[in-house]
């Protein structure tokens, strides 16, 4: 069991919770026995396993050395240097960081995130995609990196079961989309067509702006409508995340559950 933070792999882990550390390493972390066991579900294999057994119960270790997987032992005290959040678990696993491109997202609904930066509604965003069995989750530049721990924590295991992509430029989505037969529509809090009088047939690709500044002027120019969620109440808006959920189940119910 490693005791010493000087440990050359723990220090690696440590690293992890940096975004450039996770882009040259090309991996990310999932913290908690139930984000690993999503992963594995969805049939990701960690790299590598990192567990402090006084922290697990008797039957949980047992559980976790079947999964033939190498496995780092380390005490509780570098556990929590090693998380991020408040109560580490004991588990975590090291995943590697997806290759592909755009083309590996397909289907008839993606979704496109442009300058989403907060990490709870970006997590949200995977989670609902993977719930409607959106095709692909497409993270523009300028967006929170997705790969991020509180983002992966967000998704509850959404992040392993939608393929997703993260770094390109508006103009290079747009031409992407357009050559995968994808339609754009964006959303906006005011001045668009209520979502629930769409027409969702086709190849759609939902683009959800940041709450500041809304759908990037280049993506806006690109779509075919611009989509608002109706306020009777009389609040102002929805986070981005609610009003994206909104209306990728209302796209989905169009298309057929």
């Amino acid at each position: 069991m490693i005791s010493s933070r000087h440990n050359p792999r723990f220090r690696e882990l440590v690293k992890l919770q940096s975004r450039k550390q996770r882009q040259q390493q090309g991996a990310f972390v999932a913290e908690g026995l139930r984000l690993v066991e999503d992963g594995l579900a969805a049939g990701w294999k960690p790299i590598e396993l990192v567990v402090s057994p006084p922290m697990l119960s008797p039957e949980t270790l047992a559980r976790v050395r079947e999964w033939d997987v190498p496995c780092l032992e380390v005490t509780p005290q570098l556990m929590a240097m090693a998380s991020g959040t408040e109560t580490p678990q004991g588990i975590m696993a090291v995943f590697s960081l997806p290759q592909h491109g755009p083309d590996a997202l397909g289907g008839d609904l993606v979704l496109i995130l442009d300058g989403i930066r907060d990490p709870g509604n970006a997590g949200t965003l995977l989670r609902s995609a993977a719930a409607v069995a959106a095709g692909g989750v497409l993270a523009l530049r300028g967006t929170v990196d997705l790969s991020a721990p509180k983002v992966v924590r967000a998704s509850m295991g959404g992040i392993f079961r939608v393929p997703w992509v993260q770094g390109l430029e508006a103009r290079d989505a747009v031409r992407w989309a357009q050559d995968a037969g994808f339609r754009l529509l964006g959303l906006e809090p005011r001045g668009g067509v209520p979502f629930h009088r769409c027409d969702y047939s086709g190849k759609i690709a939902l683009v959800v702006g940041g709450e500041a500044h809304g759908v990037n002027p280049e993506l806006r120019q690109a779509c075919a409508g611009i989509l608002t969620i109706p306020m009777p109440g009389g609040q102002e808006s929805l986070n981005a995340a609610m009003a994206a959920t909104l209306v990728l189940y209302q796209a989905r119910i169009y298309k057929g559950l």
